[in-house]
């Protein structure tokens, strides 16, 4: 189906293509920005930003990477700065400042593991989300991506060996 939108694409009708990948992609788009972001209203109107973007992106598409990669790429950046964006306006009420004080670590921790997944390689990026954030099996993974089983279990094993020595550095 991706080398349909390709065509789509190569041919300027990109209404077309938009509503192709619309048809294929909008229910797993939303469901990343539901892991990311744990809330479906505000992941409802982040799908909707994502897609506003693809649009727009649509005639600078290059071809390198397959439409759906692409579009999964735009969709983690967005739904990364919209969690950034919410966290940091978050309001708390002035009784809860005790529980913010315990939940800072974790806090601290998930953003440190956010910035250095932001550090990694872009390919390897995308493989760490679909599979870890969004539980994807290597299989799924792999199909979403358009690239062997083989590929994706690499890109977890360097990621995950790239975490660690950054996670050994922060500390």
């Amino acid at each position: 189906m991706d080398e349909n939108v390709q065509q789509l694409l190569r041919r300027k009708r990109y209404a077309e293509a938009l509503e192709e990948l619309l048809n294929r992609y909008e229910t797993k788009v939303f469901r990343m920005a539901v892991t990311f972001l744990k809330d479906p209203a505000r992941a409802e109107e982040v799908t909707q930003d994502i897609f506003l973007k693809l649009w727009q992106a649509l005639p600078y598409y290059d071809g390198r990477a397959s439409p759906g990669t692409w579009l999964y790429t735009i969709a983690r950046n967005t739904c990364l700065s919209a969690s950034r964006s919410d966290f940091y306006r978050k309001t708390v009420p002035l009784d809860s400042r005790k529980e913010c004080a315990a939940l800072r670590p974790a806090i601290q921790s998930d953003l440190e593991l956010e910035q250095s997944i932001n550090r990694l390689p872009e390919i390897q990026q995308v493989v760490i989300t679909l599979f870890y954030l969004q539980e994807k099996r290597v299989d799924e993974v792999a199909r979403m991506l358009g690239i062997p089983e083989g590929t994706v279990k690499s890109h977890l094993h360097r990621a995950r060996l790239a975490l660690g020595e950054m996670m050994k550095e922060a500390q």
